[in-house]
């Protein structure tokens, strides 16, 4: 169960690390990321490009010279992420370049 203090939310958890050398001390903090999924060979955008309309609908802007504001909003369907890069299922590819807004 999270505790949430000062706006950060903290979860206390017990670990098995093996300490062969002694670094390790009693009441000792860290920092940890737990990864619950992974893949390899997608799509990765910066999570600040993906924006979400008034139905939650995630899309991003793609460089457009066309258009008169340089940029056209696609659609795009989101997988996981990790808060700071997002994965591209569907909507954008490797080719465009993104336009962060």
């Amino acid at each position: 169960m999270g505790r949430e203090q000062n706006n950060v939310t903290t979860f206390e958890v017990r670990v098995s690390i093996p300490n062969p050398e002694g670094k390790l001390r009693v009441n000792m903090s860290a920092n940890a990321e737990i990864v619950l999924e992974e893949r390899t060979g997608v799509l990765l955008v910066p999570e600040l490009a993906v924006v979400y309309d008034k139905e939650k609908r995630p899309w991003v802007q793609v460089a457009d010279a066309s258009e008169k504001a340089g940029f056209r909003k696609v659609p795009v369907v989101i997988g996981i992420s990790n808060g700071q890069k997002a994965e591209v299922i569907e909507g954008a590819s490797e080719s465009v370049q993104l336009v962060l807004p």
